[in-house]
């Protein structure tokens, strides 16, 4: 039996006697069956009221209208309240308009709002519903939004909104079905406060009328009789608390089942051990009982440093999620885990390789760092803040404070991740692709970082694809294949098999200029961008021609990705022009023509954000086709991308990175681009699949003779790929070097 059927049993109990108890009641609630305040009989179960009345009878018949008026104004604050916070989410120029009021309606106390509807409208169950309904409100409207706020940064909702689909249809098939956990999470909560409130209305007299059967008014106008025949409020009483108690049990238990469970069945060991971590049989099942980790067993001692490496989808960041307790809803684990340390020291500090498990869009980023250092007892005043920032890097100053982590590029945001895990002093650091997606400069810079705490005797668990950036700070690595470990092994020895079956790099794309068409597919000059107050690019000039790859390098902060957004319509540009085809672009894509918008596609960096994670396959690919009009079967782009027509009817979440990856470019190909605009697309990809993702790019340019704006931080790749490559130099563009500067 799971932990939830109790409660839902004992609910079902409640709503059934709720429901059913006036055709239980064995007399009239309203016949005078005796004398007042009657104790219990054999005729009368739990005695008469003030007025003569079967106690019973009235408790059976009160639940009803409580319940019925509960649900109303529940009903009325989500209908009004989760559309609301769907808008103030999903739009900036609506937040203000919207929160102000909700502010408003969180100070003014309940029982005002009652006693103020009671007056205008009068008494009864209209100005229950309404007081009900303005307190549970506002809450439900920052849930919302809030959740929203969570889904609003994905790639999924960037690439509909770059298809320009209504606003009504984002938020109605893209953000509803994936923030529906969260609002249901929070439900049993306001239901319970709804409840409260309905109630204590009833109790003041501000609700139904006076001899109604009510669990509230049979409380208040039996008081005086306690003494008595004490159930005659008792019994009442008792209904309200079993009501209240089931709710709460129920809302509980589907949160304990909605929130990722920690596999650690002991605390962590108190003072300093061997060993900084210590996993015996760690294993991790999903909800069907499907095995997607087993026969784990590590003993990391301190200050040592162990990689975890294997394909994508082989159950590395399982594994990390596993030892760190933050597997995802439906997930569980077994075995064992215990973590060294001494007293009052972080036992482990985790740097997930997505921001958007670690970081809060809707949170300004000084509010993070000092919510985390609150919670493991560092300061929390604004010279702690700075030098937890300025500690890796990162710029320390009321301004950057202020700032969200979308204001941020990828490599200041996996920064941020790294100070908030070094905070209280971890004895263990956990870090899920460390150098995904960051420039040399970077990468170096944190990996500098996580040097320095190793040398202090701090212990690595790291998950990488990329072992030769971390040979030098981890000791051992764990090969995983297919949810299975094998190892460890010496760091030695695995990097020397790895170089051996390493395949000989492919030539690099270079093509003379002669070959690029005279006149450009895309040009842009003058391009000025930034986010609000902080410039980022400043009147950059480009031009990419017809079947032309140009590559796309730079640091992290640099604009790179602000460009490339700009030209797909995600971000507005402060001035300057992108000129398609001759014919100058709006800076927002809703405000392009459909044709302009399919020219140009955006392949996002993260494959499993970039798809909506409760859609399947064939979802995810109609959306463009419908919006288009290509009318190219899924099943078809499938091929085109080298996957079978079998995944179809898999949701996108149950695909592996390389897999999703594939998807996501046959999404951009439905719509039947002339320019593909890839943000990153291999960062987070194994050798083996970054590989294939290259070959792939190649063999599309040549049969469907696409121009590609290719992203990188792997000047590898970009060499591999790119017919001319230019870099991102403070806001500027430049070519590379050893390459002539192109006219225009």
């Amino acid at each position: 039996m799971t932990g939830r059927t109790p409660a839902a049993l004992v609910t079902g109990l409640v709503a059934l006697l709720v429901v059913a108890g006036p055709l239980l009641a064995p007399w009239d609630p309203g016949a005078t069956v005796g004398v007042p305040f009657d104790g219990p009989s054999a005729g009368h179960l739990l005695g008469t009221d003030r007025l003569g009345r079967d106690v019973l009878s009235r408790v059976l018949h009160g639940g009803w209208r409580l319940a019925l008026i509960t649900v109303a104004a529940l009903a009325a604050a989500y209908l009004v309240g989760f559309p609301a916070g769907l808008l103030a989410g999903l739009r900036r120029a609506a937040d203000g308009p919207v929160m102000r009021p909700v502010d408003v309606l969180v100070v003014l106390p309940w029982f005002l709002v009652l006693a103020v509807l009671a007056t205008a409208a009068g008494r009864g169950a209209p100005a229950l519903v309404a007081a009900g309904a303005l307190t549970a409100l506002p809450w439900v409207v920052k849930v919302v939004r809030g959740a929203t706020l969570e889904e609003a940064s994905a790639g999924y909702v960037e690439a509909a909104q770059a298809r320009a689909e209504p606003l009504r249809r984002i938020a109605v098939v893209e953000v509803a079905p994936n923030i529906v956990p969260v609002v249901a999470a929070d439900a049993g909560m306001r239901l319970t406060a709804t409840l409260s409130v309905i109630t204590a209305g009833g109790y003041l007299g501000l609700g139904l009328a006076p001899n109604t059967p009510d669990w509230a008014l049979e409380i208040a106008a039996n008081q005086s009789g306690l003494t008595v025949q004490p159930w005659a409020v008792l019994g009442p009483a008792l209904m309200i608390v079993l009501l209240v108690v089931s709710v709460n049990l129920l809302a509980d238990s589907r949160a304990a089942r909605d929130t990722p469970r920690r596999p650690v069945p002991v605390p962590p060991r108190a003072g300093h051990g061997p060993d900084a971590l210590v996993a015996r049989g760690l294993s991790v099942h999903d909800a069907g009982g499907r095995s997607l980790l087993s026969g784990i067993d590590l003993v990391l001692g301190d200050g040592r440093g162990l990689a975890v490496v294997g394909p994508s989808g082989s159950g590395k960041s399982t594994l990390v999620r596993a030892v760190t307790g933050a597997l995802a809803p439906g997930l569980h684990a077994g075995g064992e885990i215990r973590f060294g340390g001494g007293p009052g020291r972080r036992a482990a500090g985790w740097v997930p390789q997505d921001p958007a498990l670690g970081l809060s869009p809707s949170v300004r980023i000084g509010v993070q760092v000092r919510d985390v250092h609150r919670a493991h007892g560092a300061g929390t005043g604004a010279d702690a803040v700075s030098a937890t920032l300025t500690g890796v890097g990162l710029p320390g100053d009321p301004a950057f404070l202020r700032r969200y982590p979308n204001q941020l590029s990828g490599g200041q945001q996996q920064r941020l991740l790294l100070a908030l895990a070094l905070v209280g002093d971890p004895n263990l650091l956990v870090l899920d692709e460390p150098t995904t997606g960051l420039d040399p400069d970077t990468s170096a810079a944190v990996l500098d970082v996580v040097r320095e705490r190793r040398a202090r005797g701090v212990a690595l668990l790291v998950v990488t694809h990329d072992l030769g950036a971390v040979r030098d700070l981890v000791d051992d690595v764990l090969t995983v294949v297919d949810g299975a470990p094998a190892g460890p092994q010496p760091v030695t020895t695995v990097q020397a098999a790895l170089v051996r079956a390493a395949p000989a790099q492919a030539a690099p794309g270079r093509r003379p200029s002669a070959g690029i068409a005279p006149e450009p597919l895309l040009r842009v000059r003058r391009l000025t961008a930034g986010y609000r107050a902080h410039p980022v690019l400043d009147r950059v000039d480009l031009d990419i021609g017809a079947g032309e790859c140009v590559g796309l390098v730079g640091n992290s902060g640099a604009g790179k990705s602000t460009l490339a957004r700009c030209l797909v319509g995600l971000h507005r540009p402060a001035g300057g022009t992108v000129v398609l085809d001759g014919v100058a672009l709006a800076g927002r894509a809703g405000a392009r023509t459909r044709a302009q918008r399919g020219a140009i596609q955006y392949v996002f960096q993260n494959p499993a954000r970039s798809l909506n994670p409760r859609r399947t396959v064939a979802g995810e690919i109609a959306a463009p086709i419908r919006i288009f009009g290509t009318q190219v079967p899924p099943a078809v782009l499938l091929e085109r991308v080298g996957l079978d027509a079998g995944l179809l009817g898999r949701r996108t979440d149950r695909l592996s990175g390389g897999q999703q990856q594939r998807v996501a470019l046959a999404r951009a190909l439905a719509a039947g681009p002339r320019l593909l605009v890839c943000d990153e697309i291999v960062s987070s990809l194994d050798p083996a699949n970054r590989r294939a993702i290259l070959d792939l790019l190649r063999e599309l340019r040549r049969s469907e003779e696409l121009s590609v704006l290719f992203v990188s931080h792997d000047h590898e790749a970009v060499d591999a790929l790119a017919d001319r490559v230019l870099v991102v130099d403070d806001g500027t563009l430049l070519p590379a070097a050893g390459q002539p500067v192109t006219e225009g």
